[in-house]
């Protein structure tokens, strides 16, 4: 069983169709030429959608063009199943280019959303680095503070012990 509008058919019903279409191959033809024209626009279109800031203009005229395609499949619908199926998968086609487009407009935006990011996590990490170095030469000041503690504490002690040794020689 087969459908056509959304309705089943039954064989007689289908044989009826096949019988009424053999009237319609001439026009049939020119409309697959026709159709085959306007998908390899659609295929330009999904091309093109990675310039879409530049072909913006363009696709709104293909949309044109496919709209007054759609105008004509609409009334050749009407005579033939096979161009009904042919114009669904035009606008599938349309809707997944424009789906496309959108798509990569998102990712342009995410892309300079990270880019930003990425600078000011650069600039940060060259503050980070700024201040690493400083505390370095910090720390080595201190470092040679302590030493320097260190060698006044022993030279103290060893003046007290020498002192101590003169108070005990006197006394």
């Amino acid at each position: 069983m087969g459908k056509f509008g959304g309705i089943m058919l039954n064989p007689q019903q289908i044989q009826q169709l096949i019988t009424e279409n053999e009237a319609l191959q001439a026009q049939v033809k020119e409309l697959d030429e026709i159709l085959t024209l306007r998908e390899e626009e659609l295929e330009l279109l999904r091309e093109q959608a990675a310039e879409s800031a530049a072909l913006r203009s363009q696709l709104d005229l293909r949309l044109e063009e496919i709209a007054s395609m759609q105008n004509h499949i609409g009334k050749q619908q009407r005579k033939t199943a096979g161009a009904e199926s042919r114009e669904l998968e035009l606008q599938q086609e349309l809707v997944d280019s424009v789906q496309l487009l959108h798509q990569h407009n998102d990712l342009k935006q995410q892309f300079l959303y990270a880019s930003t990011q990425l600078n000011d996590l650069q600039e940060e990490l060259q503050s980070l680095k700024k201040k690493n170095n400083m505390l370095q030469k910090i720390a080595v000041q201190v470092g040679e503070l302590e030493s320097k503690v260190e060698n006044l504490s022993f030279e103290r002690d060893t003046l007290l012990e020498k002192l101590t040794q003169l108070e005990n020689i006197q006394e």
